[in-house]
This record gives structure tokens, sequence and C-alpha cells, in this order.
């Protein structure tokens, strides 16, 4: 209910505002990388070409909006935007060794040694609310700069959630050796170790991100600073959490770093009261304008990457080519209605590990 009531009240302060430059329009986004295996392999099974890897990544949003151009007076005050949609994000990371483990387990593979066991999950799905406010140009006429700024709230009513870790050790050469920490907060178990595990009643959680932006030009160079999910905040009255420490006979009766003090399972699940965060996405860019020429960097968490565009104007609209590191070669093309970019590792998407997708369409009067 809260985030409708912010909706409403906020479109009735716009309604007083002088308005000019309306605009609807709708977006998709999609950013996804998986470091050991193919995107379509880390969701469906662990079966096609295998390398060792530390993470998989997947943010993938889209919502549709209005906005319009805050006036009074004849002057400007700045951009207002309303939308509603939907994100999906997902933030896993491992050991090396945990890879391995997990490859094996899902091929029925036979381990060439023991494997070390670190893991932390990050997932969430929800409905979205967001309002958000760009700035109207500042000048600083001494220094032949312009600059400006953006905020942007976004209100979540979470219902699937996976958050938890595991840390322990897994003991060749059979993949049912282990002895491992647990601690997993959830609305649907899926937790292969501990299969009798049932699902239980949850209750949607609500959550606020903050997103900031920066923005400084001269008349040959622009540089571009974004911080997405800088605060977040996702809170759950009731969702199932264990925290368990498991351990087999094997492992028991080694030294090799048991984690346990008995053998089997020692734990409890309950139904609690949780709070979680994920991690902030920054973005940055610096553009020569004169040669339509891009330094683009992206940073979340583990997953960081560094990628040079080049764009030209012509008379169906602005085309780029991009090129990432690590392994992304992509395209766009923009003009005043709409914008399609797409980049990947390879032409063959079941093969791919990493995917960039934006699409969006305005109308605007």
């Amino acid at each position: 209910m809260l985030p409708s009531r912010i909706l409403f009240l906020f479109m009735v302060s716009l309604s007083f505002s002088v308005l000019a430059d309306n605009t609807v329009d709708a977006r998709f986004s999609a950013l996804a990388n998986s470091e050991p295996v193919p995107l379509n392999d880390m969701v469906n099974g662990w079966d096609g070409d295998y390398q060792q890897g530390e993470l998989a990544f997947a943010d993938v949003s889209w919502d549709i909006a209005f906005s319009k151009t805050l006036m009074f007076n004849d002057q400007v005050f700045g951009r207002a935007r309303i939308s509603k949609g939907y994100r999906m994000y997902y933030y896993l990371t491992f050991d090396k060794e945990t890879a391995d483990y997990y490859r094996a387990l899902e091929q029925k593979q036979r381990l060439t040694a023991n494997k070390k066991l670190d893991l932390t999950v990050k997932h969430f799905e929800s409905p979205s609310v967001s309002v958000s406010y760009e700035s109207p140009e500042f000048n600083y006429e001494p220094f032949a700069t312009v600059s400006a700024f953006s905020l942007k709230l976004n209100m979540y009513q979470p219902g699937h959630l996976q958050f938890g870790e595991v840390k322990g050790y897994a003991y060749g050469p059979t993949t049912d050796e282990f002895s491992a920490n647990i601690q997993y907060r959830y609305d649907q178990f899926k937790l292969p170790l501990l299969e009798e595990e049932r699902n239980i009643d949850t209750r949607k959680g609500t959550a606020y991100t903050l997103d900031l932006g920066f923005n400084i030009s001269t008349e040959q160079w622009q540089l571009a600073l974004q911080a997405n999910d800088f605060f977040s905040q996702f809170n759950w009255q009731q969702v199932g959490v264990t925290q368990v420490c498991v351990q087999s006979f094997f492992a028991s009766a080694a030294t090799n770093n048991a984690v346990c003090d008995t053998v089997g399972g020692n734990g409890r699940s309950d139904v609690k009261a949780v709070s979680e965060s994920i991690p902030v996405s920054y973005q940055g860019l610096i553009k020569h304008k004169g040669h339509d020429v891009s330094l683009l960097l992206f940073k979340h968490a583990a997953f960081q990457r560094l990628g040079l565009e080049k764009g030209f104007q012509t008379e169906l609209g602005r085309f780029g080519v991009f090129l990432y590191h690590p392994q992304m070669v992509g395209a766009s093309w923009q003009t005043d209605y709409f914008f399609i970019q797409y980049g990947a590792d390879t032409l063959n998407g079941s093969k791919a590990r990493n995917i960039q997708l934006n699409l969006g369409v305005n109308w605007h009067w």
C-alpha cells in the first residue's frame, strides 16, 4: 500500500506545476554474466563447457513511465519521472574450488582432490514503483562547464527471495563427504543437501533502494557517474530461516578442516523477520564529444568491466559499436523515439556467458 500512496501523492503534486515536454516511455534492461558455465547452463544445469569461475550475476528490469519537465514562470526546475515495473536480481559469488565441486555434483563425477566450499547468494524478484528527479543544468561560466544531478527512489514488494552463505569443505573422491555451515533465508527451500526440508508460508516484504547520478561537461568533454542501489534495505516479516551445520561420517572422522562438531545435521529452521541488502552498482563514463568516443566503466562488487564505445551520427540516428573487457562486443541504435543496444561474447546465444540488452521506446509531446 505504501508505494501506491507515494505514487498518488507524487502525481497530485505534479498536477500543480506548469508542465512542458511530457513523455511516456517503456524500458527493458538486462545485464548478465556467468564465469564457470554459459548463462543457459547456469539456469538449467551445468551441462555445457566448464571453466573455473567465481561469480554469476544478473540484473533484469522493465518498466513503463510518465515524465515531464517542471517549469514555473518560464524557469525550468528539472524533470520528474514516475514508473511502475518489475525487477529480477541475482548475485552469486563462490570460491573456484566450490565451482569444481558443484560441477562434479551436477555431472555425477568424482573429485580429484578435497575442495573448499565458500558461497554467497543474493536473489530477489519484485514489482517496483520508482520516482526520479533530474535537476536542471547548472552553468559555471568562469570554468565553461555545465553540471546536473539525479535522484531515484525505488520501492519494492519482494516475494521471492534466496539469501544465504555456505562455508566448509568437501572431501574427495566422491561428492557425498563434506562438512559445511549453512546460513539460509528463503521463501522456497532449494538446498539439494537437505531435501527433506519443506517450503513454508511467507509474506511479501518491503524494500527501498536509492540511485544517485552526477554529470559534468565542457564543450568537448563529458564525465558521468552513477551509483545504483547506493542505499538498499530489504525487510521481510515472515520468511524461512535455516541455520545448520551438516557433516558426513568421513568428514567428522578426518582432521581435514571439518567445521562441525558432530556427525549429521545440527541446527534448526524457523520463521523469522529478516533484513538484507545488495551491493552498489557503479557506472562511469568519460566521453570526448567531438569524436563521440567514450570510456565506460562498471563495477558491482566482484563483477567489474571496462569498455570503449564509438558513435556515428547519421540521418537515421546515432549508431554505436562497443567493446568490453571481459569478452563482450556489441552495437546500439538510438533515435528520438527508440533505443536498441545488444552485446554478447558469442553469436550463439546458448553458449553466451556475457549478455547486455537494453531497449527503450518513448512518445513525447
